[in-house]
């Protein structure tokens, strides 16, 4: 098949390119202007610029793509401008179907994420947990649902969803999903609130995908991810395994929202990164416990366990300057994490 990637330079599209490669296809690489595309060189694979808000671009850039995989949704810097980020996010998903459509895609393999999985009474949430509106949560709850629930709307071509947990591993090099895991390894106090996060491989995740586009079947949407805890307690498990000392005790949801609030204004005036987003402190104040069977038995996914994706995303890390390396000579050596898994 013909493949196209939009978001191919980003950390899950260059995960999901050395997947598809490894398969033995060549995908066409859309990204953004003013994308670092370095990554992309390296793999010597085809690229081609295209701008969300410029139609026709997207339109040349999918022409002759059977299959599309969409890692590119609109992704909001902060959670100051809810009506306009919602309006963006849509607006751009629009040009990236009407595009899809006008190219003759024949399946789009839209990411979106598990921020759009309802909580269940007493059980793990599936796919057939699902918000009837947006949930009011904050923005990228309410952003992820209506671009979701708009990619599931399409009816002029196939459309699938991976709904994917928190994504670690190699190539996170806007240190998003791993935010507070490598501030608390470079030895700062990340403040947070506490509620479940789920986690998943990038490389998992990629594989998963390819596996969408190839089924013959393949399930409407499907949540990927590989296991479900606490964030403090996982927090205390890193501080353990990166020797460094634990983190104070979680905020109280209100609190940590309003600090996530304040930080962001902030941030953005001083042009600095905040020291908790809006968006992670939503995450986890709200997170739900998973059940990704469906990913096991419809797609054959296995997930790695995490301590096999924190050495991966260790080893990249510190050689790219993320974390600082190990002391010369000095053994690599930390106890393992201790996680249940999302229910098999």
């Amino acid at each position: 098949m013909t493949t196209a990637v939009l978001g191919a330079a980003g950390f899950l599209g260059v995960n999901l390119v050395d997947a598809l490669v490894a398969q033995g296809e060549r995908p066409r690489c859309v990204r953004r202007p003013r994308t670092n595309v370095l990554a992309l060189r390296q793999r010597k694979v085809p690229m081609v610029t295209a701008d969300a808000e410029r139609p026709d671009e997207l339109r040349e850039a999918l022409l002759g793509a059977d299959t599309v995989f969409h890692l590119a949704g609109h992704y909001p810097r902060h959670c100051l401008e809810p009506a306009l980020s919602l309006e963006t996010g849509l607006r751009q998903l629009r040009h990236v179907l009407d595009a899809a459509a006008a190219a003759g895609v024949k399946r789009l393999v839209y990411v979106s994420s598990t921020a759009t999985v309802a909580p269940a009474a007493g059980r793990p949430s599936t796919e057939a947990d699902v918000f009837q509106q947006a949930p009011p949560y904050g923005l990228y709850h309410a952003l992820k649902w209506q671009m979701e629930q708009l990619a599931l709307a399409e009816r002029r071509f196939e459309v699938v969803v991976a709904c994917p947990a928190a994504c670690l591993g190699p190539h996170d090099l806007r240190v998003g999903t791993s935010a507070l895991l490598v501030a608390l390894a470079r030895g700062l106090d990340p403040p947070h609130p506490d509620g479940w996060v789920s986690w998943v491989d990038a490389r998992d995740v990629a594989a998963a995908l390819v596996r969408l586009a190839r089924a013959a079947a393949p399930p409407r949407r499907v949540i990927l991810s590989a296991g479900t805890v606490g964030l403090h307690p996982l927090l205390l498990a890193l501080a353990r395994r990166y020797s460094v000392a634990p983190p104070s005790p979680p905020l109280p949801a209100a609190k940590a929202i309003a600090l996530a609030d304040a930080e962001e204004a902030r941030a953005r005036v001083d042009g600095d990164r905040a020291r908790l987003s809006r968006e992670i402190a939503d995450l986890i104040v709200w997170g739900v416990e998973l059940d990704a069977t469906l990913a096991r038995t419809s797609l054959g996914v296995v997930f790695r366990p995490l301590d096999e994706t924190l050495d991966a995303f260790d080893a990249w890390a510190r050689r790219v300057g993320t974390l600082p390396p190990h002391p010369k000579g000095a053994p690599w050596k930390h106890p393992p994490i201790s996680t249940h898994a999302s229910s098999s």
